[in-house]
């Protein structure tokens, strides 16, 4: 572990280095260049979001948060290693571990891309980090959520997610509309779902 996180936090000055020279390296597929160029942007703009969670981190997302100036952006990811690549505020748990690190209704959006089927597999884990998400949302707080509707990626897919069942579909920020298939080789979708006002 200590290796892994040298070699992480090594990679990340590196890349920060690339960065402050104006040319940010990405992800070269089209789900993240998506996310960055229309995705977050619209966050950004949007008034009604103050406060985000960005659950997953990796060299390609260590640049999300300065994708949102506007807003207040913590970043989570369950491999303490990972760290160098999170944001300035950032939690090492687990996101079924989420309510234990962030106060109920403390967020505006949660971004939960690419995690469903790439470490948080369990059904018993996928409910508890997606209602727990539910409840540290304000109500009317946005929940998206990026997965590959591949084997075996797609072992717990929306519709089997009785957390979700507390969330009204809504429109991915920038697009209108509420699912697509960003990346057909790997079948990488984004939905988007709204907790419902108190009413």
């Amino acid at each position: 572990m200590p290796a892994k996180a040298d070699l992480y936090r090594t990679a990340a000055r590196m890349l920060g280095t690339i960065d402050k020279s104006g040319w940010v390296l990405r992800y070269r597929y089209g789900d993240r260049r998506l996310l960055e160029d229309v995705v977050l942007p619209a966050l950004n703009r949007d008034p009604g979001v103050e406060t985000l969670l960005l659950v997953g981190c990796a060299w390609y997302t260590r640049h999300y948060p300065q994708l949102l100036p506007r807003k207040r952006v913590t970043t989570m990811e369950i491999d303490p290693a990972k760290a160098a690549f999170g944001g300035d505020s950032h939690i090492v748990a687990n996101m079924a571990d989420i309510t234990e690190r962030l106060p109920p209704e403390s967020l505006d959006a949660v971004i939960c891309n690419g995690v469903l089927g790439w470490g948080l597999d369990e059904p018993d884990a996928v409910e508890a980090a997606f209602a727990g998400a539910v409840v540290c949302l304000k109500p009317g707080g946005l929940f998206l959520l990026g997965w590959n509707d591949i084997p075996p990626r797609n072992h717990c897919p929306p519709e089997s997610i009785s957390a979700l069942g507390r969330l009204e579909a809504a429109n991915i920020p920038g697009l209108e509309i509420h699912s697509l298939v960003a990346l057909e080789r790997n079948q990488h979708c984004y939905q988007a779902y709204r907790k419902p006002e108190k009413g």
